[in-house]
Order: C-alpha cells, then sequence, then structure tokens
C-alpha cells in the first residue's frame, strides 16, 4: 500500500506547504485536527490517481483530460499529470474512455494473489472489503493525442484546497518530444462527510491559470494506486511461472505485491502455458514468440508482455527494444543457473531459476522495470546507491551477500525510492511500454525530463585514473553504410584491477553517449537489454581487453542517419563503484554519393534490414532476406555487402522457428558457406572475424557465424610447412582473427 501523511484532516486556519522537491516545509502542529461531519478531505485522502479534465468553455472546444498521480507521504505531497487533446466535430462530444473503467480483453485468471476491486469495495487478500470505493482504474488514451506533462513545483494544502505551483513540458507531436517548457497555478478542492462512507468516487473541482488564461477544472478519484498495467505472462512447457515466492524475511511475495510497493498497480494473467519447447532461444525467435502469442489490447491501454522461456546462454532476463514498438517485451529464462558460491543458498546453489522462486521471481520483475524503463542504478546519472533492490543487477545483489545471508535471502524485493518516483511521477511517454525507447527521459539526456538531483549531483560511479578506456570507431561513413567500433579497456595502473567483461551493448555494463550534429545527446544501446550474472576478469598491469560491437542499428533504430559531425564517447561500469569513460571520438556522417553507395543507403534503411543486422538473423522477414541477398551478392567487396553475407550465413547456419505460425526454417549450410566465401573473399582475417562478432547478437555466445568464420579461414589458410612470408603473415592473421572469436565468447586479458 502507499505510504500516507501521518496528517488525518486540515482545518480551516492551518496550511501544509509542500517544497518544490514535495517535501513538508510547514507541518501542522499535533494535535491541531478538528473533527466535522462535513468538511475538508483529509490530506491522505488525496493518495492516488485522478482523472483530471478541463471543463471546456464552448461546445466545439478541444477535449483536454489525462491521468493526475497525487503522492502523499509520511511528510511529503509530489502531483504528475500527463494531458490528451483532441477536437471535438459534435457538441458533447465525449472519449468513452474516460466515462468508465479502464477496458481490457478477456484473459484468464491472475495468477498468485490478487486484490479485486468491487462496487462495494476493495477485497484483500484475506477476503476482507479494505474500503468502500469503485473499481480501480487508471485513465488512458491515444498516444496521437498526448498534449503536455507537469509536475509539481511546491504545493500548499488548507482547508480542503490543493494549490499547485506546476511546471508544464508541451509535447510536439511531430517530433514526439517535449518542445517547450511554462509554469502555472492548478487549484483544487476537495471537501467530503468525513463521517459516512462514501460509495463515489472522490471530486474536487478548481481553475488551472496556465498559458495567460483561466479554465474550470474537475479532478475524480480513480484509484488508491498511481498507475496500473496488464502483464501478459506466456509460458514455454517444463517451465513455470512463480506465482509467489517466501523472502528472507519469510514473507510472501508476488509479482503483483512488488509493484504495489511503488503504487503500481499490474495484473499478472496467464495466456498460453503450453509454448512449444526450445532448449536455447535466439533474440530473433523471442521476437517471433511476441509477435505470435501476445494478446490482442488496444494501444491506449498500458500492456506488458513477459515469456518465462528456456535459456539463452547464461542471461537471467531479456528486455526487447525496437525502434518499432521499443520496450515491448520481456523474458526470463528458467534453465538458467545460479553459481556454487558460498554466499549462495544451499538450496539454491548450482539450481535452474525455475527451482529457485525467490531468485526467478526478483528476475521478472526486474526485467519487467526495464520495460518500464528503468535503469540499473550504476547507469543512472543520479547516482541512486547500489544495494539490493530490484533493478540492482542479480551480480550487485550476490556482491551484498554473505553465507549468514546468502542470495536470494539477501535481495530485497521492493523498488529504490529513485525507481519508485520514476514509476510515479515520470512522464508517460517515459514509462509506458511501447512508446519511447529505453532511456529516453534519463537524466542529462536531451530527450524527456530530469528526476530532482540531489546533493551527489549528475554523476554514475567514480573515475578511476588505474583503467583506461578506448573505443575505435570510422572516422568517416555514410549514410546507410555499416559501422562498427572497437572497445578497449586497459589496467593502467601498478596494481591488478578485477573488471567486467561484458564489452557488449547489449549486457548492461557498456554504453555509447552520442552526440548528433544538432546537440541531442543519446545513449546507445543494443536492441535486446540482456541481464544476467557479471562475469569479471583480472587485468594484471599493462593487461587489456577488448571487443568489437556494431552500431549501425542499436535502440536509436539507425544510429547515424542524421549528415554531420557525431561525436561518441564510451561509458563502462568496471564495477559496482567504478565507471570508466573514454575520451570522445568523432565521425564524420555525410550522405551517400557515388552509386554504389546510393544503391548499398538504400537497401540498408529497408524497414528490417537494420534489425537483421543487429540480431544476426533475417528471421521470417522474406523482404529482408532478399534485400540481404542482394547486398551479398553486389556488394560483398564493401563491409557492408559483407555483414549482410555474414547475416545471411548465420541465419542459414541454424534452424529457426516461427512461433506466429508454428514453421520452422531448416539448415541449409551449403548456402551458408557460399555466403560466408562472399564475406570473407577478398578481406582480412582480422576484418572477417570482427564482422563475424559484430553481427552476431551480443548475448548469442554460440552464434553460427562466429564458429564459422573461423573454420573457413583455418581451411584457407597456407599448410603447415610453408616458409614464406606471406604464409608467416597469413598465419599472424588467423591468429588475431581467432582472438577476436574468442574474446567475443569470454574476453581474455592480453
Amino acid at each position: 500500500m502507499n505510504s500516507a501523511c501521518t496528517c488525518s484532516g486540515t482545518p480551516s486556519d492551518d496550511v501544509l506547504v509542500f517544497s518544490e522537491d514535495g517535501e513538508v516545509v510547514q507541518p501542522l502542529i499535533p494535535g491541531s485536527v478538528i473533527n466535522r461531519f462535513f468538511g475538508p478531505c483529509p490530506i491522505g485522502s488525496l493518495d492516488g490517481s485522478w482523472l483530471l479534465e478541463i471543463v471546456p468553455r464552448t461546445i466545439f472546444a478541444p477535449q483536454v483530460r489525462g491521468p493526475m498521480r497525487i503522492e502523499v507521504g509520511a511528510s511529503s505531497l509530489r502531483v504528475s499529470g500527463d494531458m490528451y487533446s483532441q477536437r471535438r466535430f459534435f457538441p458533447g462530444q465525449i472519449d468513452p474512455v474516460v466515462i468508465g473503467p479502464l477496458e481490457r480483453p478477456p484473459i484468464p485468471d491472475p495468477i498468485g494473489p490478487v486484490i479485486r476491486g468491487t462496487d462495494e469495495g476493495e477485497i484483500g487478500e484475506d477476503g476482507l472489503v479494505i474500503f468502500p470505493t469503485p473499481k480501480p482504474w487508471y485513465p488512458a488514451f491515444p498516444k496521437n493525442q498526448y498534449s503536455w506533462y507537469f509536475r509539481s513545483n511546491g504545493a500548499t494544502y488548507a482547508n480542503g484546497t490543493l494549490t499547485i505551483n506546476i511546471v508544464r513540458h508541451l509535447w510536439n507531436r511531430a517530433t514526439q518530444e517535449f518542445a517547450s517548457t511554462d509554469t502555472g497555478t492548478l487549484t483544487l478542492t476537495c471537501r467530503q462527510n468525513l463521517i459516512i462512507v462514501q460509495r463515489r468516487p472522490l471530486v474536487m473541482e478548481g481553475t488551472l491559470t496556465i498559458g495567460g488564461s483561466t479554465s474550470t477544472v474537475k479532478a475524480t478519484k480513480t484509484s488508491p494506486f498511481y498507475r496500473g498495467c496488464a502483464v501478459e505472462v506466456d509460458t514455454m512447457v517444463n517451465r513455470s511461472f512463480p506465482p509467489q515466492a517466501t523472502t528472507g524475511s519469510g514473507a510472501i511475495a508476488t509479482f503483483r505485491s512488488i509493484y504495489l510497493t511503488a503504487g503500481f498497480d499490474v495484473t499478472v494473467t496467464a495466456s498460453e502455458t503450453n509454448i512449444p519447447n526450445d532448449a536455447s532461444l535466439t533474440n530473433a525467435e523471442m521476437s517471433t514468440l511476441l509477435a505470435g502469442h501476445r494478446q490482442p489490447f488496444t494501444g491506449d491501454d498500458w500492456h506488458l508482455w513477459l515469456l518465462v522461456g528456456s535459456a539463452q546462454g547464461g542471461l537471467f532476463g531479456i528486455m526487447f527494444d525496437d525502434d518499432t514498438v521499443p520496450r515491448e517485451g520481456t523474458a526470463g529464462f528458467a534453465d538458467a543457473t545460479l553459481g556454487n558460491s558460498s554466499v549462495i543458498h544451499a538450496s539454491a546453489r548450482n539450481q535452474p531459476l525455475n527451482n529457485v522462486p525467490a531468485a526467478f521471481l526478483r528476475t521478472l520483475v526486474h526485467e519487467a522495470g526495464h520495460a518500464f524503463n528503468l535503469f540499473h542504478p550504476k547507469h543512472d546519472v543520479h547516482m541512486p546507491g547500489i544495494g539490493t533492490e530490484i533493478m540492482n543487477q542479480t551480480g550487485d545483489v550476490i556482491g551484498f551477500a554473505t553465507t549468514a545471508n546468502p542470495y536470494p535471502n539477501n535481495a530485497t524485493f521492493n523498488f529504490s525510492a529513485h525507481d519508485r518516483t520514476s514509476l510515479i511521477h515520470s512522464p508517460d511517454p517515459q514509462v509506458k511500454p511501447g512508446w519511447k525507447n529505453f532511456g529516453w527521459g534519463h537524466g542529462s539526456l536531451s530527450a524527456g525530463l530530469p528526476s530532482p538531483v540531489d546533493v551527489a549531483g549528475l554523476n554514475a560511479g567514480d573515475t578511476d585514473d588505474g583503467l583506461a578506456l578506448t573505443i575505435d570507431v570510422p572516422q568517416q561513413a555514410f549514410v546507410g553504410e555499416y559501422v562498427t567500433a572497437e572497445v578497449t579497456v586497459t589496467n593502467t595502473g601498478s596494481d591488478p584491477r578485477h573488471v567486467t567483461s561484458l564489452l557488449t551493448l547489449a549486457e548492461g555494463d557498456l554504453v555509447f553517449l552520442r552526440t548528433a550534429p544538432d546537440g541531442e545527446i543519446d545513449r546507445v544501446l543494443d536492441v535486446a537489454i540482456g541481464c544476467g550474472p557479471r562475469p569479471m576478469v583480472t587485468l594484471q598491469p599493462g593487461e587489456s581487453i577488448s571487443n568489437h560491437v556494431q552500431v549501425f542499428f542499436t535502440n536509436l533504430g539507425v544510429t547515424f542517419t542524421q549528415p554531420g559531425r557525431h561525436t561518441v564517447i564510451a561509458q563502462l561500469e568496471a564495477d559496482a563503484m567504478t565507471t570508466v569513460y573514454s575520451a570522445p571520438s568523432t565521425i564524420d556522417v555525410r550522405t551517400a554519393a557515388s552509386d554504389t553507395e546510393v544503391a548499398i543507403s538504400a537497401s540498408t534503411l529497408t524497414p528490417g534490414v537494420g534489425r537483421a543486422l543487429a540480431l544476426g538473423d533475417f528471421a521470417g522477414d522474406d523482404r529482408a532476406r532478399a534485400v540481404l541477398t542482394d547486398l551479398a551478392e553486389s556488394h560483398a567487396d564493401s563491409d557492408t555487402g559483407a555483414a549482410s553475407a555474414m547475416v545471411m550465413a548465420n541465419s542459414l547456419a541454424r534452424s529457426f522457428t516461427d512461433f506466429r505460425n508454428d514453421t520452422t526454417r531448416k539448415p541449409a549450410p551449403k548456402e551458408a558457406d557460399r555466403f560466408l566465401d562472399l564475406a570473407i573473399s577478398g578481406r582480412s582475417a582480422t576484418r572477417s572475424a570482427a564482422l563475424a562478432v559484430t553481427v552476431a547478437s551480443p548475448t548469442e555466445k554460440d552464434a553460427p557465424v562466429v564458429a564459422g568464420t573461423i573454420a573457413r579461414l583455418r581451411r584457407g589458410a597456407p599448410k603447415a610447412g610453408a616458409r614464406s612470408r606471406a604464409a608467416a603473415d597469413s598465419s599472424s592473421d588467423i591468429a588475431a582473427a581467432e582472438r577476436i572469436a574468442a574474446d567475443f565468447v569470454s574476453p581474455q586479458p592480453r
């Protein structure tokens, strides 16, 4: 449940004053509350979700309404809201969404204990009525009607009147970004019978003064919680969603109860429980699982798809982030196995997550948190503390475990204050699944809105002089050209250093900060964000580890579509407390010039091709397959053509199950070899290997294109006994290629 202000009422001559960060400045004098039969609403009754409506001045005036969230804490009050507007062409036209509870398609019974709303009251898990209110619901409107977001910047509550100083951020529907800011005042009056139990929704009326005019407003309470989302769970056969788990304190936790600690009302329902078994899922296969098994829903409702799947390497879970439909789904891997450390509970050691409900439940809640655009604390520029709450990486939580308090008993099954604030008060485009890309709206980035910054300022960890991070990117590229980067971290100190080996854009520790020619700053990540234990390596003084990554198609879509100078900085969370930054590197991006470049650009910017290059598989996209084939056959002398050939080789070397239509693409090894030959021909072994590891999805360490490339290079190497300089050079080149392939799987110090 939500925390409530300890004040139960407000007499006419007392005033509650809240600062711009929502904390109380002038509290009530204890014992000064005066009971009334009818009077000001107790401040605690304001806590929750509201529908805020602007009363139209004329019958043809636009309809402006949206969700408002009032968070009443023990000594704080914070307000935020998202407003949506539409033109009305007929007198009295009403958006049907605002006149009743949020409707959702019929789905099976919920998983685990829930709190159900009824017209008679809120029913607890023990079956008792908590308080009589209408069924909770959460106003939701079409994204194309989004108009502005507001947040309180100081408030007072006196004699039942709530006066809020608001900062409004206006939304540009063309650019899908916040465009400008202004300020205003929202005043709402709440009075109710303090003796008779209310069975109708609480209603407040008042005014909004902003933009040089004053409007009449009405607010209707819709829920004691702040936001809600339907979570649809699909389960692979022989795996199970943990309906509940026992925490280290002995309490029973459920997916829903954990989110309720943040006032976030999720309804978790089982949709399918018989998805065919697949021992190891590729990202391409999970994408078709999402498309083929997700229940239909309107684009207005909040809906998240969650898969209980088998495995993908050593990952515990993954979140899908795509430029077309970002943050639309997550997966937890039931077969992923916990380690054998003494700080892991004896009953959980060497066990798959499917057998450890507390660990698996935590993973699933964590991945859903990413879908709601929550970061790992170490990646958040606001520098929230690293601890044992939900959004901390499993490796960090295990790092806090001891033999006396082992993992998962030491895990905290709620959200940090920073994440809770984001779930409640960040704008709809930032939180709602399927809207803005992962990372949008966080901290100092250009897009979105920053959260309050505490005394620590904007940071992500302590920098370290004993480690150096370098990034090697091409100095020039044309729009549509395949772009890769090599990242290296080196121990420049005099003592051994333990650092992460996850030098990929898909596994949390590495991110690129890209400044576009127009000054906009973006976090560049992979299209799928994986989570799991963090493997560490020890670098002796002077040693390095490195890896190659593709930055052509990322969470931004095609990363470099804007001609001009782009600046890229790599940021690596070397360990739980240390952040390392590279020096800025510049890429001058130009438009395609020659006929060949124009042809390549036109092909790679075709829908589906960039995604195939990022996933290393064209999946079931026949159009992308045709374009990649043409690129490989017509432009194999370019890196873009070679990368396309690598995608074809990777795709055809393995089977692929399209779960949308229950079909399986069988391997075609001869065709795969033909495309591999096209990619390697005329290219050095090291460059061939670098392209192979960038084409393979970073979370798929067993991608066949990597091993296939090395095997093909070895077959073409000079035979033993050859003593020519060319043979020696070739042998050295192949050895370097083998190191690149090995570092893709597990970077080794050198």
